[in-house]
């Protein structure tokens, strides 16, 4: 996985889906590079994220769905939920040890999302999140 991108003259760190800058780590195995999202990272240094499989989860996985406060797979109804709340918490301890302001996220997930965990503790913790 990639660790961290760096663009010369880049002063503001962000955390970025790192499905967002083409890292497969999706549940289906994929990515959704965005390369509208590429080049406004441009002057930020990049630091990549996958709260999913840094919590524990494996690529490919069964995708999942947030229904109140738990993620449950949608098809065998497996609560993952001490998955994508590891995942978010260790999303928050990087971001506050590397004093991120702003993080760039993956929409519609269950971690990254607008109603997603991770998004929920960064916004929660002063983080501004825009979503891609």
């Amino acid at each position: 996985m990639i660790t961290s991108l760096k663009w010369k003259g880049a002063m503001e760190k962000v955390l970025v889906s790192a499905c967002l800058l083409g890292v497969n780590c999706r549940y289906d195995g994929g990515n959704k590079l965005n390369k509208e999202l590429l080049n406004k990272l441009k002057g930020y240094e990049v630091i990549p994220i996958c709260p999913e499989t840094e919590g524990g989860l494996p690529t490919p996985r069964e995708p999942a769905t947030r229904q109140g406060e738990k993620v449950l797979t949608n098809f065998t109804k497996r609560d993952v939920t001490p998955f994508f709340k590891l995942g978010a918490l260790k999303a928050l301890e990087k971001a506050k040890a590397m004093g991120i302001k702003r993080a760039f996220l993956k929409s519609k997930s269950p971690s990254c999302g607008e109603e997603g965990l991770t998004a929920q503790k960064l916004i929660e913790s002063g983080i501004k999140v825009e979503w891609f």
